[in-house]
């Protein structure tokens, strides 16, 4: 476990250096708002594609194969995205690097893998807080990387330490980490497997749990995509001082998921956690949509990052749970294609809502799907239990 946090820590920090910058990058080479936010979408839809072929391969070679590939794939869609030269170009890289990122529903899985029902939030927010510390250490080496003077060849320069980075992760988890999923459980070639929609027919939590995080998400994404527009417009910040604020995004996330999402759901069960997580999501939303000035931002951001601190890590073990040893891979992958999906609609509609509307606009589109995720999710009424697994 302590090695495949350090794998996605690794990972992340290189994600979020390239993060905040890809927005800037995107009007170096002459794109409007819209065409920024589809060629960042681009990624979500590759993963979209992919995560279930890649989350059925792990539940056959197991998970360090899959972790090893996407980080590999990462390098060289970083590679691309430095030299890209048009909207188009940088749109296509981000498509590749997501069709190859197959290493998240890998390491969430690993994580089930290495957990029981009383370690399964606690692992998922180890995981979670490894995204979060990403995002504190990426962002703010993004910030550091550009400089006062912004440039393409700072842009460039900092595409190709997200390239390091990644490689580097791929490098830890071919030395250091040890394959969790055992060989005498996997799935064999040629083994009937269940359809992703029987999958979610037969176990209605399970589909209520996946339409969860394709909602959460979505908004999630309408917020990412639009966030350093929205605050060059409003706040006429630059990249840096997006940056240097998702940066602080990530460290209050790191703080909750460490430590505080397991005392959370030991406390108020895993389903509750996340209706409150869902509640605070919304409220920061809903801020960020009103705020006008750096005060106000700083106030929507403190809620939407309890939010996520306490929602995040909750869903996922809910999902978790939802699945046999043998097919945790797959009902992961069937995760993080929801996730894809949520990322795909949210630049899609985060770019022309800004053009259209208001910059804030966005925002409010988010706090509505929020309040639809805790619709949704006040909907699910008990615990099912996967097949396999004891009562």
């Amino acid at each position: 476990m302590f090695a495949l946090v350090g794998v996605v820590l690794i990972g992340m920090t290189g994600f979020g250096v390239f993060l905040p910058i890809f927005p800037f990058l995107a009007l170096d080479v002459g794109a409007s708002p819209t065409a920024t936010t589809i060629a960042m979408g681009a990624y979500s839809f590759g993963q979209l594609i992919a995560s279930p072929f890649w989350g059925r391969l792990s539940d056959r070679v197991g998970r360090k194969p899959i972790l090893i590939a996407g980080l590999v794939g990462g390098v060289v869609s970083y590679l691309w995205l430095a030299r890209a030269a048009s909207v188009e170009e940088l749109g296509a890289a981000r498509l590749f690097g997501g069709l190859m990122a197959g290493n998240v529903g890998a390491a969430f899985a690993a994580a089930a893998d290495l957990a029981n029902d009383k370690t399964r939030a606690r692992n998922m927010g180890f995981l979670g807080a490894a995204v979060g510390l990403g995002f504190i250490a990426g962002p703010a080496l993004g910030a550091l990387l550009i400089g006062d003077e912004e440039s393409r060849e700072s842009f460039a320069f900092a595409c190709h330490v997200s390239a390091a980075l990644a490689g580097l992760a791929a490098l830890v988890a071919l030395v250091l980490f040890r394959e969790s999923f055992p060989s005498e459980a996997r799935r064999r070639p040629g083994e009937a497997r269940v359809s992703r929609f029987a999958l979610l027919g037969s176990r209605p939590a399970l589909a209520r749990f996946i339409a969860v995080m394709f909602l959460m998400i979505a908004a999630q994404a309408l917020m990412e995509t639009v966030f350093g527009l929205w605050a060059h417009a409003q706040l006429q910040w630059g990249a840096r001082e997006v940056g240097w604020s998702l940066a602080g995004l990530g460290f209050g996330a790191v703080l909750l998921q460490g430590g505080g999402a397991g005392a959370a759901s030991r406390a108020l069960g895993e389903r509750m956690t996340l209706l409150v997580g869902l509640v605070l999501f919304a409220a920061g939303f809903g801020g960020m949509a009103a705020a006008r000035e750096a005060a106000a931002l700083i106030a929507a951001l403190t809620a939407l990052v309890v939010g996520i601190g306490l929602a995040t890590p909750a869903l996922n073990a809910l999902i978790a749970e939802q699945a046999g040893e043998s097919e945790r891979g797959a009902v992961m992958g069937l995760s993080q294609s929801a996730s894809a999906l949520g990322r795909v609609a949210g630049p899609l509609a985060s770019g022309p809502l800004f053009d259209a509307f208001s910059p804030g606009a966005p925002f409010l589109a988010a706090t509505l799907l929020t309040l639809a995720a805790l619709f949704v999710a006040l909907g699910e009424p008990m615990r099912e239990k996967a097949p396999g697994q004891s009562l």
